[in-house]
Parts: structure tokens; sequence; C-alpha cells
């Protein structure tokens, strides 16, 4: 509320921030898919694949945890049904239920580590593969159709 009503031009700042986000994961998308039916991910850039991969699953987990930062009646819920699923892991499923809500119900500790995880935590995880990404590109070289 605070961002939106109170921050000086905060609606064009948090506009830009949830555009941006969307634009982000629909290139990624599509560089995947470029990525795939080019063949690209083929001998020797495996490696470089699989840290892709990574940066997908990275930004997604960006894109949700940012979903629910909003803490409305949506992200209420979709936090809800996020916990339910890492709480179905075999094994680990209790451990990543308390560790992500905090405790045994949903409130203000899930949202100050879910907005840890999103800025912290992620961002570092994504700047980490961006540069081994970029590293392993800059060595092996851009790959075209094959």
């Amino acid at each position: 509320y605070y961002l939106q009503n109170e921050v000086a031009h905060g609606q064009i700042v948090r506009g830009m921030h949830h555009w941006g986000a969307s634009v982000v994961i629909v290139m990624l998308f599509l560089h995947t898919l470029r990525v795939f039916f080019t063949g690209s991910y083929k001998k020797p850039r495996e490696l470089n694949w699989v840290v892709g991969v990574l940066l997908f699953f990275v930004v997604l987990a960006l894109g949700l945890t940012g979903y629910l930062l909003p803490w409305d009646m949506k992200a209420l819920f979709a936090t809800k049904v996020t916990i339910q699923i890492a709480e179905s892991i075999p094994v680990i499923g209790g451990i990543a239920k308390t560790l992500l809500a905090g405790g045994e119900i949903v409130g203000a500790s899930t949202i100050a580590r879910f907005f840890a995880i999103h800025v912290f935590f992620l961002p570092a995880a994504l700047f980490v593969l961006l540069g081994a990404h970029f590293l392993m590109i800059r060595k092996q070289g851009i790959s075209g159709p094959l």
C-alpha cells in the first residue's frame, strides 16, 4: 500500500517491475525453445544447457515468490498451495514446509521468509548461474542452427 500510494512515482516503479518480470519469463521461455529446436544444447554445450535449465527454475521461483509478496487473498491462497506442494516432497516435505512457512501456520514469518528468498537468495543464485552461463558461452562461442 505504502509503495503504491505514498512513495513518489511508486505505481510506475511497481508497474515496471511487474511488467518487466513478466517479459523476462516470456523471453526466457522463448530462448529455451530456440536453444532446444536449433539443437544448441548438444555436445559440447550440455553443461551450458543444464545451467540454463537451472536459470529457468530460478526465474520461475522468483516469479512465484514475487507473486506472493503483495499479500492479498490471492497471494495467501497461493502461498498455502505452494507450502502444501513443498510438504508433499518425499522424506523432506515436513522440513521444507517448516522452513518455508516459518512455523505451523502461514503468517508474518512466512512473508518475511518469502521476501528474503525473493530479494536475497534467488538473485544471488541468478547472478552466479548467469555468470557461469555467460562464461561457458564466451568459451564455447555462440551456437548457430545445426
